[in-house]
């Protein structure tokens, strides 16, 4: 077993919340990515930005940390630290990444896109609980 530690950017616009589609994948997940060893956390999320979506980071502050089964590999834990986000620039897919959506709170309700479980039940349930996201 093994545990990956992720950086996940948290990006609202507009009242919308930024995700992303893997290429392969159903679900939506935040933008972000593994670190690097000897990778700041912020450096980690300026680069995973740029590589993903091709928007640069502007600011990001501290929200949360979530430790979770990884989705896609089982056998493994994926701690997450995630990071609310101020980007500039315009999303264009990139690396790995096969389009993103700007969903909305009645996305969100409606269960409109199909998530990554520990995104779903607890990220954005947090985001909504802390007036972060309305």
């Amino acid at each position: 077993m093994e545990t990956r530690t992720r950086i996940a950017g948290i990006i609202i616009e507009e009242g919308k919340l930024l995700m992303l589609r893997g290429r392969g994948c159903l679900e939506l997940w935040t933008p972000g990515g593994k670190i690097d060893e000897n990778e700041t956390d912020e450096e980690c999320l300026k680069r995973e930005l740029k590589e993903e979506i091709n928007v640069d980071l502007v600011k990001a502050k501290f929200f949360k940390e979530y430790t979770s089964p990884s989705f896609y590999h089982t056998e493994n834990t994926t701690v997450q630290r995630i990071y609310i986000a101020e980007i500039k620039g315009n999303p264009i897919p990139a690396a790995e990444i096969d389009n993103f959506v700007w969903f909305t709170m009645e996305d969100f309700k409606k269960h409109a896109y199909p998530m990554i479980p520990v995104t779903q039940n607890e990220i954005i349930p947090d985001l909504i609980k802390q007036g972060i996201w309305l």
